[in-house]
């Protein structure tokens, strides 16, 4: 059980990484979409 805590911030770390790659995909796309036209996909 105690084995656990060492993993924490590992796995802290890496949810971050992540958590900030999901946010810039996710800010990508959205700046691309409002640039183009509309079109119908």
């Amino acid at each position: 059980m105690a084995g656990i805590f060492t993993y924490i911030p590992i796995i802290a770390a890496a949810l971050f990484g992540i958590g900030l790659v999901g946010v810039m995909i996710y800010e990508r796309s959205r700046t691309r979409q409002s640039t183009e036209p509309e079109s119908t996909a």
